[in-house]
């Protein structure tokens, strides 16, 4: 499955005038990139971003640094976690934590290595390795499945998506903004490519997308159905009403 147009090239245009300011988005120091990238991905497994914004920014406050952080225990992080859910996130970031704390707090560079962390799975380490290395890879989340699925118009289940990203490359990283292109994507995914209600006719991939060129198939079909059911109404009331006269007759 291939798509024949530079996809990143138009999400990061629309990216870069729409993205919402979230307090992880940083590009300064590694350190700090780290810290935020590893403390949101954890937060945000199976939580909206809505949710995780408060205690994202308490973290900060008690913890300011990956150094920091090393340092609790894990009653202190339960206790802090509390009300978010899903508490083992937090068990697996403190371990994951502690092991980057034997490595000088530095994320290994392989997505191998990285999966090997507590608490990191496939879609994780994918995002750590754009985020953090910039590296040319996708984390396919259910947004993203949704984007390529309408490009494709196919079902997510019909798509392979590692092989569809292995066989695009070309179209989907021509540039050094990978880590944004993962995050724009998801974005995307989100705001525009919404599950339900999609905003279609705004979209700016919508002249290569097969969904919404087959969508507009169905609602021309569907118009012209209309109409000649119309023509047909009107063409049947009109005999009617030449018959009634020539009975008069």
């Amino acid at each position: 499955m291939h798509i024949d147009f530079n996809l990143s090239k138009n999400i990061l245009a629309w990216y870069d005038n729409n993205k919402r300011i979230l307090p992880w988005r940083v590009n300064k120091n590694y350190d700090q990139r780290l810290y935020y990238r590893l403390l949101s991905e954890f937060m945000l497994q199976q939580t909206q971003v809505k949710t995780v914004l408060p205690y994202f920014n308490r973290f900060l406050q008690k913890f300011p640094n990956l150094k920091s952080l090393s340092k609790t225990d894990e009653k202190t992080i339960l206790k802090l976690w509390e009300g978010l859910g899903y508490y083992r996130r937090a068990k697996n970031l403190l371990s994951t934590v502690k092991i980057l704390a034997n490595n000088n707090f530095k994320l290994p560079d392989t997505f191998k290595e990285i999966k090997s962390l507590p608490g990191v799975g496939d879609y994780t380490a994918n995002a750590l390795l754009a985020f953090i290395y910039n590296k040319e890879t996708i984390a396919v989340d259910g947004n993203v499945k949704r984007v390529f699925s309408r490009i494709l118009n196919k079902k997510d289940t019909e798509i392979n998506f590692e092989n569809f990203v292995k066989n695009n490359k070309n179209n989907l990283f021509f540039n050094n903004r990978n880590s944004d292109f993962v995050e724009a994507l998801m974005e995307f995914g989100s705001i525009v490519c919404k599950p339900q209600q999609p905003l279609c006719y705004s979209c700016v991939i919508n002249k290569k997308c097969k969904y919404f060129q087959s969508k507009k198939k169905r609602k021309k079909t569907k118009s012209q159905t209309k109409k000649l059911r119309k023509i047909n109404i009107l063409c049947y009331l009109n005999k009617k009403k030449t018959n009634r006269i020539n009975k008069k007759k």
